[in-house]
């Protein structure tokens, strides 16, 4: 599958009217297009107070220009644009970004994060971007491949899957998603990870020779009543 991430930027004040769009016309036009709707989340943690995420999955580039080619011209929806932004626009800017599954990602692998969401509470999702030095991205995806992916379920973390991007973004990143019961599941679960002694082992390890990642950033976010992913 072929995975687009996307972030909304929205106009200060506009974010109930659009996430009211969203629920109310958009994700259901979507399910007629064939368009596969991964997850929905706003921020809780990190990012802005006046954005929105949401995730695409994809069978090819092919099909995403067919399915978002016919949405974008669906003479409903030109409809329920101008209705709904007769006092002025909604979003702001729209980032995207395309991405490739890793060999190891959990989603494509058919490994489920949690039971049911049905038989529980809806979880914390956390995105997560780690910019690789230059370079160095094939060590990052490698450390976790060979030795995280398995430490993080050692230690109880919840992983949705992990991409690199086809198109936006820069050639040096690693995107993931984890999914926690709350933040206060998440922040002891970090600790005992960053405490590990094997950890610490293969990180050194893996820095030998400097260090291999530049950056990280992170953001928690929760999931709207209309996600697929809760």
């Amino acid at each position: 599958m072929l995975y687009e991430l996307r972030k909304y930027e929205v106009m200060p004040g506009k974010l109930p009217a659009l996430l009211n769009r969203f629920s109310s016309f958009t994700v259901q036009k979507w399910q007629e297009y064939g368009i596969r709707l991964v997850g929905f989340w706003t921020p809780e943690i990190g990012g802005h107070n006046q954005q929105l995420i949401y995730a695409w999955a994809w069978e090819s580039h092919a099909e995403r220009i067919e399915k978002f080619g016919a949405w974008r011209a669906d003479p409903e929806r030109a409809r329920v644009w101008a209705e709904t932004q007769r006092d002025g626009p909604l979003v702001r800017r729209v980032h995207n970004l395309l991405m490739d599954p890793t060999d190891f990602s959990q989603i494509d692998l058919g490994l489920p994060y949690g039971p049911d969401a049905a038989t529980r509470p809806p979880y914390v999702f956390e995105l997560r971007d780690y910019e690789a030095m230059p370079g160095r991205l094939p060590e990052v995806v490698q450390r976790f491949r060979g030795f995280t992916c398995d430490s993080f379920a050692a230690h109880g973390f919840r992983q949705v899957g992990y991409w690199t991007p086809s198109i936006g973004e820069h050639d040096h990143l690693l995107v993931y998603i984890l999914a926690w019961e709350s933040v206060e599941e998440r922040n002891r679960l970090f600790g005992e990870f960053r405490v590990d002694p094997e950890r610490r082992r293969v990180f050194a390890a893996s820095e030998e020779h400097g260090p291999i990642v530049e950056r990280v950033t992170n953001v928690l976010m929760n999931p709207t009543a209309f996600s697929p992913m809760r």
